[in-house]
């Protein structure tokens, strides 16, 4: 039976918690704070949307590479870099703001206040930069944990992450728009600020898996699904550039992952869509009684309560069932939204669709993560997120011409179907449908016959 409160008796996932949670908070900060900053000095939405659509494709298309370097290269060294970078560039930004702008208060946000060009060329130079240091190093802190918690506490260590990630969405709006009204560059100094402390905890951090062909045989796991991993646990082959594709072909390639991948990023997509959806028809659809911003809100409330009880789950319930009781829960109440004729009920619904979401995401993210070896997380991780955004942005491009076709109710249905279908299409698998608790997995593994990367 696993001990109460064991993870946080490590000390070294304490100091890479703190050093993710300054990463995490550091990127809610920025992510609120970024589009208004580039509206005031160029007066222009559409500049504004541009930009920000522009960063997301370079970070997804980076991150590929990103993956490599995550599995090349030692993951604390790159995690202390991920928050010294962003020490050097949210203080380059903060003073860029205030001489190019004035470190007045955000209500001026929407009044184009830098006329010079190259303050605006800056600016967007920098932004780039950001969404390159993101694809390259982002998502180090998600290929180290496996490398640091030991591998039966790795679903409670994601659920704890789900939990983390709500709160963060909660209180980084609202503090980003806290210091925006102190002054337009408070955000960024409070992101380079929690970039040093990221880079400090990441420093601390003194017993982690990394490439070391010494310590290959005292640093293998006790997994038996480990075990099967071949040589990945040996550092003797590191990953070229040209391997970038390595996570994403896997994923696709396996008939396991394939179908739990397309599944997941189906209805990840379909979701995210709904809740963008509901998100607008809140700003616009001509009511108070809930904002636009109290939906990001609900859903993160949803999310958290999710996560605080998804630990207890975890060792007492089928990991088939909790899996197989998110995507019905994500399909009905999605449903339940499209469907729901006043906003509160929509609202309503939305929370219950991501309930059960942290503690499948902890399942499904721990199999994967234990399927895959120490060395090769780094490339799962990108592949996934290119799939992920690859879905999400073929989920926005299905609800623009359903909104004009079919209005909200129509469109938020069609994609609710998609999470319908997406839900079946996982649970026709038995091998996931009969996924036992966490310390039965490498036994399940091993019937089944699934493959290991």
């Amino acid at each position: 039976m696993r001990e109460r409160g064991g993870l946080w008796r490590l000390a070294d996932y304490r100091w890479w918690f703190a050093a993710d949670t300054s990463g995490a908070l550091s990127g809610s900060v920025i992510a609120f704070a970024m589009p208004m900053i580039v509206l005031a000095m160029t007066g222009s939405s559409l500049v504004a949307l541009i930009v920000e659509a522009g960063c997301v494709v370079v970070q997804t298309l980076v991150g590929l590479i990103g993956g490599v370097v995550q599995d090349r290269y030692d993951r604390k060294a790159l995690m202390m870099v991920w928050g010294l970078s962003g020490f050097v560039l949210y203080g380059v930004s903060a003073a860029l703001i205030v001489v190019a702008i004035g470190s007045g208060s955000a209500s001026d946000a929407a009044r184009p206040l830098a006329s010079a060009p190259w303050a605006v060329g800056a600016m967007i130079l920098l932004v780039l930069l950001f969404s390159v240091r993101d694809g390259l190093l982002e998502n180090t802190s998600n290929a180290m944990l496996r490398g640091v918690v030991p591998d039966a506490d790795l679903p409670h260590a994601m659920a704890v992450n789900d939990a983390r990630d709500s709160t963060v969405t909660l209180v980084g709006g609202p503090f980003g728009g806290m210091l925006m009204a102190l002054g337009r560059a408070v955000p960024f100094v409070a992101g380079a600020l929690l970039g040093a402390v990221g880079a400090l905890s990441a420093w601390r951090i003194a017993h982690y898996w990394h490439r070391d062909p010494a310590a290959t045989q005292s640093d293998s796991s006790d997994s038996s699904v480990l075990s099967k991993a071949g040589d990945d646990e040996t550092g003797d082959a590191l990953p070229r550039f040209r391997d970038a594709f390595g996570g994403l072909i896997w994923l696709l390639k396996d008939p396991f992952q394939r179908h739990l991948s397309i599944a997941a990023a189906a209805a990840a997509g379909a979701g995210n869509a709904i809740l963008l959806l509901t998100t607008i028809e809140a700003s616009q659809g001509g009511t108070r009684v809930i904002s636009a911003g109290f939906v990001d809100a609900a859903t993160s409330v949803g999310t958290l309560v999710g996560a605080l009880v998804a630990s207890r789950l975890i060792d007492s319930i089928r990991s088939g069932a909790l899996v197989a009781a998110m995507f019905a829960m994500l399909a009905v109440g999605f449903l339940g939204a499209a469907l729901a004729p006043s906003m509160p009920v929509k609202v309503a619904f939305v929370v219950c669709a991501v309930l059960a979401m942290p503690a499948g995401n902890a399942v499904l993210g721990g199999l994967s993560n234990l399927l895959v070896g120490k060395d090769k997380l780094g490339r799962i991780e990108a592949g996934g997120t290119l799939l992920q955004y690859g879905a999400y942005g073929l989920a926005l491009a299905m609800s623009g011409m359903g909104m004009q076709w079919l209005g909200y109710r129509g469109t938020c249905l069609a994609l609710a179907g998609v999470i319908a279908a997406a839900a079946v299409y996982a649970l026709s698998m038995r091998a996931l449908l009969t996924l036992p608790t966490p310390d039965h997995w490498g036994d399940h593994v091993t019937a089944w016959h699934i493959a290991t990367f």
